[in-house]
């Protein structure tokens, strides 16, 4: 089990993370490394980012990649090891970016899951690790492939939609 996850090596990162999704570990705090969120910023307004890697807890890992259906602390997802991986490595080409709630943003990316449906990763600006609560990190509270994107989209108030690429 490794807690760095580089994602630029792509074929390792997937074989890395397919080790959570046999395996639920708890307290683990899982780093995803060359995510480069800072380049988000670049098609943003403001600054929005100010760190390039994410953070995911070992049990949401393992939670997103369990059959749909039956849930834990969040719903169970079904996503494949490449669907994460591919989406985390591809955020950066977003299709849009929303704020969901206080310190929370939806990232719809253009990558696609097995399912077929684009994936939606919803990020925590400021969070906590298990080991360091006062950390101030950005950590994914989930990732699930999303059905009527454009509809979702309509939906989110104006000044909620930071980014939208509506062209794609």
């Amino acid at each position: 089990m490794k807690l760095v996850i580089n994602i630029k090596e792509t074929k390792t990162a997937i074989k890395e993370v397919d080790v959570y999704r046999k395996k639920k570990y708890e307290g683990k705090d899982v780093r995803f490394t060359n995510v480069n969120l800072l380049k988000l910023n670049e098609i943003l307004t403001e600054s929005l980012f100010y760190k390039n890697d994410l953070f995911i807890n070992s049990e949401t890992l393992w939670e997103l990649m369990q059959e749909i259906g039956d849930s834990g602390i969040h719903n169970y997802h079904g996503l494949t090891s490449e669907d994460i991986v591919t989406a985390l490595s591809q955020i950066t080409e977003a299709y849009a970016l929303l704020e969901v709630e206080l310190e929370r943003h939806a990232i719809i990316t253009t990558t696609l899951s097995h399912f077929e449906e684009p994936l939606m990763i919803i990020i925590k600006i400021g969070s906590g690790l298990y080991s360091n609560p006062n950390a101030n990190i950005n950590k994914i509270i989930t990732i699930y492939a999303k059905r009527d994107i454009e509809e979702y989209i309509k939906k989110r108030m104006p000044k909620k939609i930071l980014f939208y690429n509506n062209k794609k």
